[in-house]
């Protein structure tokens, strides 16, 4: 268990008082000044009624997890139909489906949560009987508010921030995928990157996306261009809706290369730090750190594989999470291609994080006391939630 939950009660506070930039500073003060030198450990879960079966994609996958340690996420039953969950920090697990999901079990569908707040208000996606999908977030007393984007046939939120401000990605009536904000009080705004495509995933264009939003409303996301080479950006959204594109230097400028990748999450903090992976020239993997004035630092991690589609991140959907206090969590391919999670401390150091018995570790988020959640698969093929927790 968490014992020190500082700095989630003060960016709470400072919320409810409309203080969040005086709040982050005194976060980071906690953060600091409770460091130990204890060693981590890793707790392992499963969610009541998750499948077993071998080699079919059945367990428990934790997704998110936020200031108090809070984990949330989702699990696929027996019959691959996927159901959500909230995991405290004392370990109590409450599962639940949202409202309109299709939980026939000839179907495979359900609902997925893919963020969690300090509030406990979390926000996720699901299929209905026509297999269209659909936002929606869960207050912390359970209460539902399913959404879509405007004019759109499937809906993804991805962040949910301490407002309730919701982001995420959304394909219109023209199956062209676009970044979405949703905010508190219900009202949207959409848009693309600079000359970003505007095709299908069948066409070879993924589009734009956000990714993460903070407390002051900045926006994290990734857009593909409009050369035809699947080339890969990432961007900066300021509250007043600037945007800034960016890519790392070293990124690469050939197909499917450069900075992002379709689905993989960019980490952003209060303070406007941005975290993710890039591709080279020769589409090999590597981490890196954007500071709030622009300026980057690239890392790889220890065991990372040097062949293409290998190395610090991958080629699509891994997320990569950043804290207050400046250390990331991200997964890694090895030379054999097996996934690994790493967490990349403040000063640099990196080590790997895998659960005991994985054959694949994906490491989903960081809160800002430096635990971490994911999920990890067994010899058997079987899935599981984890929890990395640090000294005490």
């Amino acid at each position: 268990m968490i014992r020190n939950t500082n700095c989630a009660s003060i960016l709470v506070g400072a919320v409810r008082k409309g203080m969040l930039a005086v709040g982050a500073a005194a976060c980071l003060l906690a953060l600091n000044s409770s460091a130990s030198a204890q060693e981590s450990r890793i707790l392992t879960f499963d969610a009541p009624g998750a499948g077993t079966v071998a080699n079919n994609f059945n367990g428990t996958f934790a997704t998110a997890i936020n200031a108090l340690g809070t984990v949330a996420g989702y699990y696929n039953d027996s019959n691959l139909v996927s159901h959500c969950f909230i995991r405290t920090a004392d370990g109590k697990i409450t599962t639940f489906d949202a409202p309109g999901a299709d939980i026939n079990p000839a179907d495979a569908a359900g609902s997925i949560i893919n963020a969690i707040n300090a509030f406990g208000a979390a926000a996720g996606i699901y299929l209905d009987s026509s297999f269209v999908s659909h936002g929606f977030v869960r207050s912390p007393n359970g209460k539902f508010t399913t959404f879509d984007a405007p004019g759109a046939g499937y809906t993804n939120p991805i962040a949910i921030n301490l407002e309730g401000a919701v982001v995420g990605y959304y394909q219109d009536s023209s199956s062209s995928t676009r970044a979405f904000l949703r905010r508190p009080d219900g009202k949207f705004t959409t848009w693309i990157g600079p000359d970003a495509c505007t095709g299908t995933n069948a066409e070879g264009c993924y589009g734009s996306a956000a990714f993460n939003i903070n407390g002051f409303g900045t926006i994290a996301g990734s857009f593909e261009d409009n050369t035809g080479n699947s080339g890969q950006h990432s961007y900066v959204r300021s509250p007043d809706g600037k945007l800034k594109p960016f890519d790392v230097p070293g990124a690469g400028t050939g197909s499917s290369q450069g900075t992002g990748c379709p689905g993989c999450a960019l980490g952003l903090n209060q303070w406007g730090a941005i975290a993710g992976a890039y591709s080279d020239t020769n589409s090999v993997n590597h981490g890196f750190l954007r500071s709030p004035d622009g300026k980057f630092t690239t890392f790889d991690a220890p065991g990372a594989g040097t062949d293409s589609y290998e190395g610090t991140g991958c080629p699509s959907d891994c997320p990569t999470s950043l804290n207050d206090s400046g250390a990331i969590m991200g997964t890694y391919i090895d030379s054999n291609f097996v996934y690994h999670g790493y967490l990349r401390t403040p000063d640099g150091k990196i080590v790997t994080v895998d659960p005991s018995g994985s054959t694949f570790t994906w490491s989903s988020g960081i809160n800002d006391l430096g635990a971490i959640t994911g999920y990890y698969a067994d010899t058997n093929g079987v899935y599981h939630g984890f929890l990395r927790i640090p000294g005490e």
